[in-house]
C-alpha cells in the first residue's frame, strides 16, 4: 500500500475513486482423493486374468505397431511420491518390465547382457548381497550398460520369519555391496519368495524409504527348466504393464530370451525399467474402487404370532425356557480358520501353483 506522504499513480487513484473492489467469490481448494495403498501379496493373480489350477487363464494377447531395434524412446519418468508395492502397472501404451532375480552369475549373466544390448532393452537385475559381493565386475557392467539394479536380500530368506534386526542387516548390507560397486543404492527391494506382511512392509517403507516389487508374470524358470516352457508362459501372460519375472542365474531361462523378447518385441511391446514403469503407472481412483452406496431400507415391524386353536400361546415360563435353550449366556461364534493372524508370514502362492505354507519353504536361491 502507498504511503501517507507519497500521492498514488493516476491508474490507482481512479480506482479508488470508483469505490471498494467487489469481493472475490471464496473458492474451496480441490478435494482430492487419497492414494491407498494395500499390502501386496503375490496371490497368483497377474495384472490382467483369473488364477487357476494350471496358471492363469489366459486372454487374448494384444498386438500394437510393429517395432524396430535399437534403443527404445519412452516417456520422461516422474519421481514416485513415496515407496509403495508394485506388481504390475496401469500405463498408456504397451510398456512392460521384464527383471531378472538372484543374481549375479558369471557366466550366464554377462551372456543376457549381450542379448539385451543387441535389442536396446534395459532390464531390471534383483540381485542379492552375497552375489553381488563375489562378482563385482558383473555388477558394474550390468549398471554400465544402463540397466537397474535392485535388492533382493543378501543370501535369500524368508524375510517374515527373521527378526527386525536380522531383516535390516539382509537389506542394510545389500545395499551397502551395490552402493560400494556402482555408487548408488538401490530404491527397490524385491523380497525372496513375495514372503511379506504388512507390518514388515510398512517397517522397510519407512525405514529405507524403499518401494517393494513383485510380479505379474511368472514363467516358473526356477522349477521347470525348459526353454519352451519359459517362452510360451510369458508370451501368453504377458500384459501392458506387466512385470516379468525370471532368473539370470539358470542357463535355461538365458537360452530362452531371445526368442522371448524377439516375439514380445513383434507384438510391439517396449520394454522398460521398473522406474519408467512406475513413473507411468496410473492408479485408478479410489472412489471407483469403493462400492456404491446402498441407501438404508426401513426396518419392518415383526409380525406378532398368531394364537389359536392349533397354535396356543405358551406360559411366560415356556418362553423364557426355549429363548434360554435356543440361545446359551455364554455362546461364542465359531473362530473363522480363513481369517489370517495379525503378524503371521503370509503363505506363497507362486503363479500357477498351490499354496506353500510359510514353514514349509526352505531357502532355495533361483525360487523367486
Amino acid at each position: 500500500m502507498a504511503s501517507a506522504s507519497a500521492p498514488a499513480p493516476t491508474a490507482i487513484a481512479r480506482v479508488a475513486d470508483a469505490g471498494p473492489p467487489a469481493a472475490k467469490p471464496e473458492t474451496k481448494p480441490e478435494a482430492k482423493l487419497a492414494q491407498v495403498t494395500m499390502p501386496a501379496v503375490n496371490s497368483g493373480t497377474a495384472a490382467t486374468g483369473q488364477a487357476t489350477a494350471g496358471g492363469i487363464a489366459a486372454a487374448a494377447s494384444p498386438v500394437f505397431a510393429p517395432p524396430v531395434f535399437g534403443p527404445q524412446a519412452t516417456p520422461a519418468p516422474e519421481a514416485p511420491k513415496g515407496p509403495a508395492s508394485y506388481r504390475s502397472a496401469e500405463v498408456d501404451g504397451p510398456y512392460i518390465a521384464i527383471t531378472f532375480d538372484d543374481g549375479p552369475n558369471p557366466e550366464t549373466t554377462p551372456k543376457l547382457l549381450k542379448m539385451l544390448e543387441a535389442r536396446g532393452i534395459k532390464a531390471t537385475f534383483f540381485m542379492l548381497g552375497s552375489n553381488a559381493v563375489a562378482n563385482p565386475d558383473v555388477v558394474r557392467a550390468v549398471a554400465a550398460a544402463g540397466h537397474e539394479i535392485g535388492n533382493h536380500s543378501w543370501n535369500h530368506p524368508q524375510l517374515p520369519k527373521l527378526t527386525e534386526a536380522a531383516v535390516d542387516k539382509q537389506i542394510e548390507d545389500t545395499n551397502a555391496a551395490i552402493q560400494n560397486v556402482i555408487g548408488k543404492k538401490p530404491i527397490y527391494l524385491r523380497p525372496p519368495y513375495g514372503a511379506m506382511t504388512p507390518a514388515l512392509q510398512r517397517h522397510v517403507e519407512q525405514k529405507y524409504g524403499m518401494s517393494l516389487i513383485y510380479w505379474s508374470v511368472d514363467p516358473l524358470d526356477w522349477k521347470i527348466r525348459d526353454a519352451e516352457s519359459i517362452y510360451n508362459q510369458i508370451t501368453t501372460h504377458v500384459r501392458p504393464g506387466s512385470i516379468i519375472l525370471a532368473h539370470d542365474i539358470h542357463a535355461t531361462t538365458v537360452s530362452a530370451m531371445p526368442r522371448v523378447l524377439d516375439a514380445l518385441i513383434a507384438k510391439g511391446y517396449k520394454f522398460v525399467t521398473v522406474s519408467e514403469l512406475i513413473a507411468m503407472n496410473k492408479p485408478k481412483a479410489v472412489a471407483a474402487l469403493a462400492p456404491a452406496a446402498t441407501p438404508a431400507q426401513p426396518r419392518k415391524k415383526p409380525r406378532p404370532p398368531q394364537h389359536n386353536a392349533a397354535n396356543p400361546r405358551p406360559a411366560n415360563g415356556t418362553v423364557a425356557a426355549a429363548n434360554g435353550a435356543a440361545k446359551p449366556a455364554n455362546a461364542q461364534r465359531p473362530a473363522n480358520s480363513n481369517a489370517a493372524v495379525p503378524g503371521a508370514p503370509l503363505s506363497i502362492t507362486p503363479t500357477g501353483g498351490q499354496p506353500l505354507p510359510p514353514a514349509s519353504v526352505a531357502r532355495n536361491v533361483g525360487s523367486y
